[in-house]
């Protein structure tokens, strides 16, 4: 991060919400698990009206927070979907659940996603409730459970569309090495989760899962849209855990509402000659955004007329890069999700990076930001991001991750408030 220290500029206050000491971890497992798992951030809500129009609810107790409670002891991704009536899902990757009474992460269980309810309450105070599933000892296992020794689930983007909730689910499967971090796992496609009854406990929910594709070079799940008559999905390509550009998938709502719905034969990809053609095909897809993000969100701004995607894209891999800082949270704009959007631009830099900062800690790196307009007030952006910690080059894995055990301050998505007109909207145009 050296390389960035010229570039600096005059940091946005973060407003945040006190980080309170919480709760809960395991062994070798959790360390093989983590290196793996914070790379969903590195590598790797949608509206409940058309375009996105009606998501945004007047917030009344505050930005979003992510208190350690009920055993819940840290996340990342941060995907929210409204739900309605003030209430949204928040989807987590991997996450650590232990004793409600922990105040470190010591003695945790690992699981590879959670997820929560939050609601502002008529008396206006934020409430969070978290969810994950259990096994049939009482063990804590992932909300979201593949069921399978040697693959399992991250939890992407999702959106709803005729009272049912959908949430797209990354196939993980453990792999040989590979890439410049020799990741020890692989992707094998997507699948999407339908609730039938979301505004029903989690409990309760009534879960369904579709296929969507089992292609392994592109993951239709960095963020999901709907515009009448599609949902658009827009995947991330994996060019050998070394570059994540974008591009575009859609299906027609109609086909989910059909008695037995099979998305993978009705998904349609963008041409790169700007056509849509039936299938998914990255060989020939058109990429719309040609940085490295397997997160983003794309969301509608009413108040600029133009779709929005958030993203920043961490790279622990080479100090010295003359890249685009990967301490910055990026913007990019456009009248259309099929493009073409803007060049990418800095509207937040991140402070627990900041190269000049006092203390500042070597082995941190964040992630995973995303925007969330339902929380925003008018005039703002309100988004989140999460940081985490990494292992360079000849340190030893097991004194800088298990330092997470205790490092409550990190692993849990944090909240900023952005003024809108930061977005430049013709930048580059």
């Amino acid at each position: 991060m050296q390389a960035f220290a010229a570039r600096r500029r005059t940091r946005n206050q973060l407003p945040g919400t006190p980080i309170r000491l919480g709760a809960g971890l395991r062994t070798r497992e959790f360390l093989t698990r983590i290196q793996t798992g914070w790379v969903v951030g590195f590598i790797a809500a949608a509206s409940l009206s058309c375009a996105g129009l009606d998501a945004r609810q007047t917030r009344s107790c505050g930005p979003p927070q992510f208190p350690y409670s009920e055993g819940w002891l840290g996340g990342d991704a941060a995907y929210s979907i409204p739900l309605g009536a003030g209430r949204s899902v928040w989807l987590f990757g991997d996450t650590f659940v232990g004793d409600p009474l922990q105040a470190t992460r010591k003695g945790s269980t690992f699981i590879h996603n959670s997820i929560a309810i939050s609601q502002c309450t008529a008396s206006g105070d934020w409430q969070i409730d978290y969810a994950w599933g259990h096994s049939d000892d009482g063990s804590a296992r992932a909300f979201f459970d593949r069921n399978q020794s040697d693959g399992f689930w991250w939890l992407f983007d999702g959106f709803t569309h005729a009272g049912r909730l959908y949430i797209g689910l990354l196939n993980v499967e453990h792999g040989a090495p590979r890439g410049p971090l020799n990741l020890p796992f692989h992707y094998t496609g997507m699948s999407l989760a339908r609730v039938d009854n979301p505004t029903d406990p989690p409990e309760q929910w009534s879960i369904e899962v579709l296929p969507l594709t089992s292609d392994r070079r592109a993951f239709p799940g960095s963020s999901m849209v709907v515009d009448e008559p599609y949902v658009y999905l827009f995947a991330f390509i994996d060019l050998d855990a070394t570059r994540f550009p974008r591009m575009l998938s859609r299906i027609p709502l109609a086909a989910l509402d059909v008695d037995e719905p099979r998305p993978d034969t009705a998904i349609e990809f963008l041409d790169r000659d700007g056509s849509w053609q039936a299938g998914f095909d990255p060989e020939r897809a058109r990429i719309l955004m040609d940085d490295n993000a397997s997160e983003m969100s794309v969301r509608y701004e009413p108040e600029i007329a133009r779709w929005l995607a958030v993203y920043n894209y961490p790279d622990v891999t080479d100090p010295s890069s003359e890249g685009p800082p990967s301490d910055d949270v990026y913007a990019r704009t456009a009248e259309s999700l099929e493009g073409p959007w803007s060049p990418p631009q800095s509207i937040f830099e991140i402070p627990e990076l900041d190269v000049s900062a006092v203390g500042r800690d070597p082995n941190t790196f964040c992630y995973a930001a995303k925007a969330h307009p339902q929380f925003a007030e008018p005039g703002e952006i309100l988004l989140t991001y999460v940081c985490n910690l990494f292992t360079p080059t000849g340190e030893s894995d097991w004194e800088v991750m298990e330092r997470l055990l205790g490092e409550m301050r990190l692993y849990r998505p944090r909240a900023v408030s952005l003024p809108l007109s930061a977005i430049e909207i013709d930048s580059g145009r």
